[in-house]
């Protein structure tokens, strides 16, 4: 007669905090940061977003230097703006959510782990909005902390004073997280479209990146040919043309402007754009949870 064994595999019920959603969502938010600046992870995974805000930081600390050799010699001297500062780390910026963006949302996928926050009390949309933040605190900090440092070096430097400086110019400050806040939605939002789909992370960046630079010269061609409303598929070219309305300050002549389309319009692409790619990214998820 066949006899029953008990064995004990040491379970224990959980007996700390019930942090529910909320609790789930940082969590989320954590783990998403650290796929981004590769914490937790082997070296090479560090290195590309260290060298990225390193050199973002760089020329900006460069120029605050300048200024104050300038100004022992009681000479003033302006080499970059805020807005010709975009135009340096923005396609920096979109090396970095080619690769972030991929990390973000394929290994989940691939892996199978989707099935595990589909256990917790997490919906679709707070594992999308928890992937985004991530990638949202890291690129809008790398576009902004330079502007920063800039305001507070010129101001430092400034021959009226630091306080008139900054009361002066204090709305470079927003202009410039306003801007950044742009190039962050008009170029993520196609970078997790591809994502999406996409079953391998080196091919979903080489993907976007092809997309956002080829987008440029294509459409050029056909706004010279004589169809400036196709100057709405520059893609890369609506955050810097909307930048530089932003700071009021060109520093080229982008695509859209180039078929005389209205900043706004640029803008108008660049939410539609984000609003309509966070449909169909849902619903791409909704389908694989």
């Amino acid at each position: 007669m066949a006899e029953g064994v008990v064995f004990d595999l040491g379970y224990a019920p959980h007996d700390g905090p019930r942090l529910g959603r909320s609790g789930a969502r940082r969590a989320l938010l954590r783990d998403g940061l650290r796929r981004v600046l590769g914490l937790r992870r082997k070296a090479r995974r560090k290195i590309f977003p260290v060298l990225l805000v390193t050199i973002a930081v760089i020329p900006a600390l460069f120029f605050v230097a300048f200024g104050v050799i300038a100004g022992e010699f009681d000479a003033t001297a302006t080499l970059f703006g805020h807005s010709d500062y975009f135009d340096l780390t923005g396609s920096m910026a979109l090396i970095f959510i080619a690769l972030a963006s991929s990390e973000l949302l394929i290994p989940d996928r691939v892996h199978g782990t989707m099935s595990v926050y589909s256990s917790r009390p997490l919906t679709t949309v707070d594992y999308l909005t928890g992937r985004a933040t991530a990638l949202l605190f890291v690129v809008f900090g790398f576009l902004w902390l330079p502007h920063i440092v800039l305001f507070i070096g010129r101001a430092w430097v400034s021959s009226g004073g630091f306080g008139d400086y900054v009361t002066d110019n204090f709305p470079v400050v927003w202009e410039t997280a306003l801007a950044s806040f742009v190039y962050f939605i008009g170029y993520a939002s196609v970078a997790f479209l591809i994502a999406a789909f996409s079953s391998r992370t080196s091919v979903a960046a080489g993907t976007y990146l092809g997309v956002m630079t080829l987008s440029g010269p294509i459409t050029e061609s056909l706004v010279e040919a004589g169809f400036p409303a196709l100057g709405l598929g520059a893609l890369q070219h609506h955050p810097g043309y909307v930048k530089d309305w932003i700071l009021d300050d060109s520093t080229r002549t982008w695509i859209p402007e180039q078929a005389g389309i209205e900043p706004i319009t640029s803008l108008l692409v660049i939410v539609v754009l984000s609003l309509a790619t966070g449909l169909v990214v849902a619903g791409r998820y909704r389908r694989a949870g």
